[in-house]
């Protein structure tokens, strides 16, 4: 009678665990990275908005935490180093020392500490992938010269049964999309080669952003002669074999083509590559008289009309999920604002502000979608930032180290003031719901109480490698 006792207690055991995880896996993973958008960036397209602390991800359910981004080494191409650059890991003492470095307007040691230590959107895209530090400029390629095959999130969900997609408002064979979607190169800008591998490499069934080799940045074909790029899209054969349809990939390119995605029936595979150059939008204009923010960064003056022909990222959000979500095991979708990081390394406010609010439209799609389609028990969705750019702060932040950003009101650019042209080492957000979210809380690294009061959050962190280890719990426990 014991024997059977001991068996039964242990078989409710297996059941109940069994329960456990199933309970807390996730049927589907969403990610959204906003590049280059570290918290002063959230905040000023909020302030613009007039939602400051009034957008969905502000509602209660949210996990809301710091989230740190620095590579193993900034030496590009790797130095085989073993372990990690200690100068380089996050330091929030360093990170807000408001000691002067010279007379010089704006030289603080802070400042300089988050602009020398900084990430690159490669290795920070490999570390969301994999779970591993890398070089600034490795797609999912490790610092020892080798491919992490196999081990990015986009391939553990294809093993796992799930269908898997990415999509960006710039070029897909980029850094961000690249390292999410599975590819692997030593370098990020072998855009050929990367294109190549996510076309070919099988574990990807939705790929979509912009790069078209035969339209210019304002949406506009180009002349019959002029020379076209075809980096972007694997090289002139490859897109050639596109066109004619002699890939198992349906190529979408028509704003048109992009919205009827968004309901009814889709195809196996789709590449939607929009028609336009660099960016959706960003880029727009960028042939014409551009104009100069850096003369005028308290105006708020006219900009160049959107480009009609182009969908936007929260189309291509509504469209992918639409292609993925008749799989019954689920699926792996990474969402990229690519073009907010363009923007902030141009010192542009307005089109950093514009391309912010586009994630953000995106964002409400995802959650409008979660919320009709099995709700928050069914999907994890994690938005966050590969990285800050621009070390954005006050009107007076050239004198006053960390001068908060000023609210204006609605529909008026914030008052701020770009301290870089690249990246930083700032913490950027990291905000999450959905099963899985709760699991950030036993990885926190550490405690920045300057950022808590500056940004109203608990001022606890985490790594961006953290990301893929909540990440990988979900799938993999949704798989079993």
């Amino acid at each position: 009678m014991k024997t059977r006792k001991v068996r039964f207690l242990l078989l409710a055991a297996v059941v109940l665990f069994s329960f456990a995880a199933s309970a807390w896996a996730a049927k589907n993973v969403v990610i959204m990275i906003s590049d280059g958008a570290g918290f002063n960036v959230w905040a000023a397209a909020d302030m613009y908005e007039g939602r400051l602390g009034r957008q969905v991800y502000d509602q209660p359910g949210w996990v809301k935490l710091g989230c740190t981004t620095f590579p193993l080494t900034r030496a590009r191409g790797g130095n085989l180093i073993e372990g990690q650059e200690p100068q380089l890991v996050y330091s929030p003492e360093k990170a807000w020392d408001a000691a002067p470095r010279s007379e010089k307007p704006g030289d603080f040691a802070g400042y300089y500490y988050l602009k020398s230590t900084a990430t690159d959107s490669a290795a920070s895209g490999t570390a969301l992938a994999t779970g591993r530090k890398t070089y600034n400029g490795a797609i999912n390629w490790s610092n020892d010269d080798r491919p992490m095959r196999g081990q990015t999130i986009a391939e553990i969900a294809k093993r796992k049964g799930k269908s898997v997609g990415v999509i960006t408002s710039v070029p897909w064979s980029h850094a961000t999309p690249a390292a999410l979607g599975g590819a692997h190169n030593w370098h990020r800008n072998h855009y050929v080669e990367i294109a190549k591998e996510m076309l070919d490499a099988g574990h990807l069934d939705v790929i979509m952003g912009a790069g078209h080799p035969d339209f210019d940045n304002d949406g506009a074909p180009l002349p019959e002669k002029e020379k076209r790029d075809y980096n972007f899209v694997g090289g002139e054969e490859t897109w050639k074999s596109l066109k004619e349809g002699k890939m198992p990939w349906k190529l979408v390119e028509s704003k048109a083509d992009f919205e009827a995605l968004t309901a009814g029936p889709t195809p196996d595979k789709v590449l939607g590559t929009a028609r336009v150059a660099a960016t959706l939008q960003e880029k727009r204009g960028s042939g014409r008289a551009a104009i100069d923010y850096k003369k005028t960064p308290d105006a708020d003056p006219p900009d160049v009309p959107f480009t009609a022909g182009v969908p936007t990222l929260s189309t291509m959000t509504k469209a992918a999920l639409n292609c993925l979500d008749d799989n019954p095991q689920g699926f792996f979708l990474a969402i990229e604002g690519g073009a907010v990081d363009w923007a902030c390394h141009a010192n542009q406010p307005r089109r950093m502000i514009e391309e912010q609010a586009d994630f953000i439209r995106s964002v409400e799609a995802v959650v409008q979608w979660i919320e009709s389609h099995g709700g928050w028990d069914e999907t994890l969705l994690i938005l966050t930032a590969d990285h800050d750019c621009g070390l954005i702060w006050g009107p007076d932040s050239k004198t006053v180290a960390f001068d908060p950003i000023q609210d204006r009101g609605p529909g008026k650019l914030p008052a701020m003031v770009y301290h870089s042209g690249g990246h930083s080492n700032s913490l950027v957000p990291l905000l999450s719901r959905g099963p899985g979210s709760d699991r950030f809380a036993e990885l926190v690294k550490g405690l920045d109480r300057r950022a808590a009061n500056v940004w109203a959050f608990s001022g606890r962190y985490v790594d961006n490698t953290d990301v893929f280890k909540v990440m990988k719990s979900e799938v993999v426990e949704a798989g079993q």
